[in-house]
C-alpha cells in the first residue's frame, strides 16, 4: 500500500477512456443497432436482442481478423468504404443476405451520423476534469473507437485541457493492447510509471493500464459487475468525483 501511495503522489498525467467513463449514452447499442437498420429499410424486429450482439460480435472478430492480415493503418475505420464489408458480415450473420453496397454504406453513414449525438459527456465527469487540470495535472484520453473523437471533445469543451488524445480501433493497437497509452506517455513526455490510466473496462481499460505499467483506476458507475473481475492493485470507484479524493496535486 505505502507503494501505491506513493506512486499516486508521483503522478503527472491521468489519462482516461472516453465510453461510459467520461461519458454516457441516450440509448442502448442494440436500440440505435435497430434504429440505423429501420432507417434503411432492413427491419430487425424478428431479431431477438442476443441474436443481434452476437452478429456483432461476428462482424468484430471478422473485422480484426482482416486488420491484422492486411496490416492496416492506426486509423482504419475512420472512413465509410472500411466498414462495407464488416456490415455486410453482421447482416448475413443475421441470415439477411443480398443487400446492395449502396445500402451497407447508407448503413455506415447513418452509424456516423446518429453516433454524433449518442454520446455525450457527463457533467460530474467534466468537472472532474477541469479540477484535475487546474490543480496542475496533465490530461489525455485513449480511446477504442474508429472515429476521430477530436471534434466531440471540442464541442463537448474539453479538448482545450487535454494534452493528448489517441484513437484506434485496430486490432494490436486498440486497449487491451497498451499502444495508444504508452504513445499518450511519450507525447507529453511523462513516464508512463507516473501516470495514471481511467476506464470502465477491466477486460480493456484496466489490462491496458497495468500493461503500460500505469496506475489502474476502475470506474464501475455503468457496470457495478465489472469491479469482481478488477485484478490486484486496481483502485475501483463508483464516483468518477472520488478522483478528486485521490489525486490532490502533482508533486515534483
Amino acid at each position: 500500500m505505502g507503494e501505491m501511495s506513493s506512486r499516486l503522489r508521483l503522478t503527472k498525467a491521468i489519462l482516461f477512456d472516453m465510453h461510459k467513463t467520461i461519458t454516457d449514452v441516450s440509448e442502448g447499442f442494440i436500440t440505435l443497432s435497430r434504429k440505423v437498420a429501420d432507417s434503411v429499410g432492413v427491419d430487425l424486429t424478428k431479431y431477438t436482442d442476443y441474436e443481434i450482439l452476437d452478429a456483432f460480435e461476428k462482424l468484430n472478430a471478422w473485422f480484426s481478423k482482416y486488420q491484422v492480415e492486411h496490416d492496416v493503418d492506426i486509423h482504419f475505420g475512420n472512413e465509410v468504404e472500411h466498414w462495407i464489408d464488416a456490415n455486410r458480415i453482421m447482416f448475413e450473420s443475421l441470415g439477411i443476405e443480398g443487400i446492395s453496397e449502396d445500402v451497407l454504406i447508407l448503413v455506415e453513414q447513418r452509424w456516423k451520423e446518429l453516433l454524433k449525438t449518442w454520446e455525450t459527456p457527463r457533467q460530474d465527469a467534466k468537472e472532474v476534469l477541469f479540477t484535475l487540470f487546474d490543480r496542475g495535472y496533465r490530461l489525455g484520453i485513449c480511446t477504442r473507437r474508429p472515429d476521430n473523437p477530436h471534434d466531440f471533445l471540442r464541442e463537448w469543451g474539453i479538448l482545450e485541457i487535454l494534452s493528448t488524445v489517441k484513437w484506434t480501433f485496430v486490432a494490436g493497437y486498440a486497449k487491451p493492447h497498451p499502444f495508444t497509452l504508452i504513445l499518450a506517455a511519450n507525447e507529453i513526455e511523462v513516464n508512463p510509471l507516473r501516470c495514471a490510466f481511467v476506464g470502465n473496462s477491466v477486460d480493456a481499460d484496466i489490462f491496458a493500464a497495468k500493461r503500460a505499467g500505469m496506475i489502474p483506476i476502475l470506474t464501475t458507475w455503468a457496470n457495478p459487475d465489472e469491479a469482481r473481475k478488477a485484478p490486484d492493485g486496481t483502485y475501483v470507484i463508483n464516483d468518477i468525483t472520488k478522483l478528486l479524493e485521490i489525486f490532490q496535486g502533482p508533486t515534483t
